[in-house]
């Protein structure tokens, strides 16, 4: 066996990761000490030919715990090779990589994944070098680890951060939602104090004047007709409230025909193209309802735009509206509180939006809820 000393440097003179071993001439057995390495340690230690299938010379026993083969099938690629049990998504990055750090004259360290003896799949660290030994033939010299455990652990720590933080997304979204329900509570109550209440109470101040004129035997007409046309306007007042609250076409006919009627009734010019044709879940069709409404009312605001349109349509099991417009564009998701109420009515029905709007190119806000 050359010499581990001349074998653990790469032509550039690198050091490689794996323990350098004295010269045997210094009292040493270095032939007996691989063997006891590659018996004790907790990894299948390897070394492979240059090839285009880095063909094993030699590897140790471990290589069966990680692979469920035998180190027999790998020597000389009897029957198989490291290549042909890595998993197949793999190998060529796998691969890559160590072209790469051959060509660089670096050792290498890669995660990947190999397919088992029993159909499962394992993660493994290998760490490997290129050598020269004593007569200039040139290997690979390197080491697995099974490292299924480890990477099962930080998948399930992974999950488990994921999962805090769509919990403390969704608090922070139940209690913004809460809020503004708070605020339109107070809203329309304010409206119906400003607005149709003071409608009913000079209504009803009229039929009392009306009643007392006719005990009076004087004449009641003028009263009765102020008492009438204050209750009419206090009915459009509530009727206007009452769409604002909920529309009465989107219970009866869908989310469609009151986007039409939303439309009609736009600011500014909005070409609705329906293709869904069917009809939703109530709370998705109030959360898709409510995108276009906030949608419309902040083109009209903000965005000095001359048109826009709603597409409303169905991919696959997603519903999608979007809204366009030719305006000034600039607007963000993070900025305002009406976008991000937005946001928070669609996460509730499992809904995401998404926005597009450069400086002067116009914005493409877009909702999408799956169905079912």
């Amino acid at each position: 066996m050359e010499r581990a000393a001349d074998v653990m440097k790469s032509p550039g003179g690198e050091s490689s990761p794996i323990v350098v071993l004295p010269h045997p001439q210094r009292g040493f057995d270095a032939e007996s000490l691989l063997r006891s390495l590659m018996q004790n340690v907790p990894g299948a230690i390897y070394r492979c030919a240059m090839d285009g299938i880095w063909k094993m010379q030699r590897v140790s026993e471990e290589i069966e715990s990680i692979s469920g083969y035998p180190a027999s099938d790998f020597v000389n690629a009897s029957k198989r090779t490291l290549v042909s049990v890595t998993h197949p998504d793999d190998r060529e990055a796998v691969d890559a990589q160590i072209n790469a750090a051959i060509a660089s004259h670096q050792p290498y360290a890669l995660e990947f994944r190999v397919i088992h003896a029993d159909g499962g799949v394992r993660w493994v660290l290998e760490r490997g070098v290129k050598t020269i030994d004593r007569d200039g033939a040139e290997w690979l010299d390197g080491i697995i680890f099974d490292i299924t455990k480890r990477r099962a652990t930080e998948e399930l720590r992974l999950q488990r951060e994921t999962e805090a933080a769509r919990i403390a997304e969704l608090e922070a979204s139940r209690t913004r939602i809460i809020e503004a329900g708070d605020a339109a509570r107070r809203r329309i109550e304010r409206d119906l104090h400003d607005g149709a209440q003071q409608r009913l109470i000079v209504a009803s101040l009229h039929l009392a004047a009306a009643e007392r004129a006719a005990h009076r035997g004087g004449g009641a007409g003028d009263h009765l007709k102020s008492a009438r046309e204050e209750l009419e306007a206090g009915i459009v007042e509530l009727r206007a409230l009452a769409r604002g609250i909920h529309p009465s076409v989107l219970t009866l006919r869908g989310l469609g025909p009151a986007l039409r009627a939303l439309c009609d009734h736009s600011a500014l010019t909005v070409d609705l193209h329906d293709d869904l044709g069917q009809r939703l879940d109530p709370a998705v069709e109030a959360a898709l309802y409510y995108t276009v409404s906030e949608a419309l009312t902040n083109v009209s605001r903000y965005s000095g735009a001359s048109s826009a349109v709603v597409h409303l349509s169905r991919r696959n099991d997603t519903v999608e509206v979007e809204i366009s417009d030719d305006g000034c564009g600039g607007a963000d998701l993070t900025k305002g509180s009406g976008l991000r109420g937005l946001q928070d009515r669609l996460g509730a029905v499992g809904g995401k939006l998404e926005l597009h709007s450069p400086a002067g190119g116009g914005t493409v806000l877009r909702a999408q809820v799956p169905l079912g």
